[in-house]
């Protein structure tokens, strides 16, 4: 096997660490997100949908019957026209939900 320059070797490894790093930032990133996102929905969302599957229908649907299916039943524009727009008993958020509380809430919601 032959080997391999020290020249090249030495930028490769250091790539390689800058792409680990950037890794493990997206997923403290997306953690945050999600946390973000879980008090928005707690703050917000809670008084009328419930995360469990057990709980069923307050005013409106279980996010978690909503979100568990594969396919999700709402795509993120959807969701997105939802939130901002309202639908049936729901009312439109967007003068009081701020992008980033969309984002984070939608990151939350992916989880469940």
């Amino acid at each position: 096997m032959p080997l391999i320059p020290k020249w090249i070797s030495m930028p490769c490894l250091f790539l390689a660490m800058l792409a680990a790093e950037a890794q493990g930032q997206a997923r403290a990133s997306k953690q945050q997100s999600v946390q973000a996102g879980q008090q928005v929905f707690v703050q917000r969302c809670m008084q009328c949908h419930s995360v469990n599957a057990d709980q069923g229908v307050l005013l409106g649907p279980s996010l978690w019957s909503e979100m568990s299916r594969s396919p999700h039943k709402k795509t993120t524009a959807q969701i997105r026209v939802i939130l901002r727009d309202g639908k049936g008993k729901m009312p439109p958020w967007k003068d009081i939900l701020a992008k980033d509380d969309v984002d984070n809430l939608l990151a939350y919601v992916r989880t469940l």
